[in-house]
């Protein structure tokens, strides 16, 4: 008798990638800033300028999210990745606007 194995295939939400991808950029670009807003205070306003960015990715994880929903029968994990996107996308701008916030007024 053979055993046989089925692979697993759990599947990432779009909106995930889409969080993941868009913090990683904000959060370089945010690193970028706080080490260059010494010598210019202007650096800070190319982080504000980024910032539509991660609304957008805010607007296609809660799209993905209402698209489940409406679909229904996704799993709880599934769901559960879509709120974490979600929350990267929600903590990213306040997060890194006042660590460049607190750089710059640093003296």
């Amino acid at each position: 008798m053979h055993a046989t194995l089925t692979p697993t295939t759990r599947r990432i939400p779009i909106s995930l990638w889409v969080s993941v991808a868009l913090f990683l950029l904000y959060s370089v670009l945010g690193v970028s800033v706080c080490l260059a807003v010494g010598d210019d205070a202007r650096y800070l306003s190319a982080l504000l300028t980024a910032s539509p960015l991660m609304f957008l990715g805010m607007i296609v994880c809660v799209i993905d999210i209402v698209r489940t929903r409406k679909r229904g029968g996704a799993e709880q994990p599934y769901i559960r990745l879509q709120w974490v996107g979600l929350a990267l996308m929600a903590a990213a701008m306040p997060l890194w606007l006042a660590i460049a916030v607190a750089v710059a007024s640093l003296p």
